[in-house]
């Protein structure tokens, strides 16, 4: 299937070369944009805060997603973060819903070399990993929610984490530190954390599930 992106071949980086940046997107319903509950908004001025310079866009339908897909390779950030609702079958956005393939395929071949933290209930599963990482080879990892998480939690948990990580190394992330580190998250915030990583020397994901203490 042909990769959706609105950018012209000639204006897509090199997926190889990649920055140390977060990367957010962020779609609710509306119910939580009237309530001002934007937790991708707060990350990004958290990730400010330390130091970073994240890039952070709202949308609310699907059409909007090639545009920012294509954003996002040009920025070459190598965290993508995404904020919204979600199902175990499905991925909300304010004016649809997506089943996971579908919603996988706007980003087929564009996640090579980056991670993916995917802020939404229940998307933490194995049936999400497989359906992005079949159609992104060379991904490093997926972190997600297991259940239900709420707004306060999730903005207070992904800032810890980033910041965190980005005060271990402000150029890169490895598997090893960011599993240490929801190990910790697990006791402070009441929330089940999915994490898959990809070892490289195997060429196999390890699918691991942080519950909660």
């Amino acid at each position: 299937m042909q990769t959706k992106t609105m950018l012209p071949p000639a204006r897509v980086p090199d997926i190889q070369h990649t920055k140390p940046e977060v990367f957010i997107i962020e779609s609710l319903d509306k119910k939580d944009e009237k309530a001002k509950r934007f937790e991708g908004e707060v990350l990004a001025t958290m990730l400010r805060l330390a130091g970073k310079n994240p890039k952070y866009y709202y949308f609310q339908s699907k059409d909007e997603l090639p545009h920012l897909v294509g954003l996002y390779r040009q920025s070459q950030y190598r965290y993508l973060h995404i904020s919204s609702h979600a199902s175990d079958t499905h991925i909300s956005l304010t004016n649809c819903d997506l089943t996971y393939s579908e919603f996988a395929d706007y980003f087929n071949g564009h996640l090579k070399l980056r991670r993916l933290f995917f802020s939404a209930c229940q998307v933490g599963n194995r049936n999400f990993v497989s359906t992005i990482s079949s159609v992104n080879k060379g991904m490093h990892s997926i972190i997600a929610p297991i259940e239900n998480i709420q707004f306060d939690h999730a903005a207070a948990l992904w800032s810890a984490l980033y910041v965190s990580m980005f005060t271990k190394n402000i150029s890169g992330m490895k598997n090893t530190d960011l599993i240490d580190r929801i190990k910790a998250l697990r006791i402070l915030f009441p929330v089940n954390l999915y994490c898959a990583t990809y070892n490289s020397v195997a060429g196999n994901w390890i699918y691991r599930k942080f519950l909660k203490k």
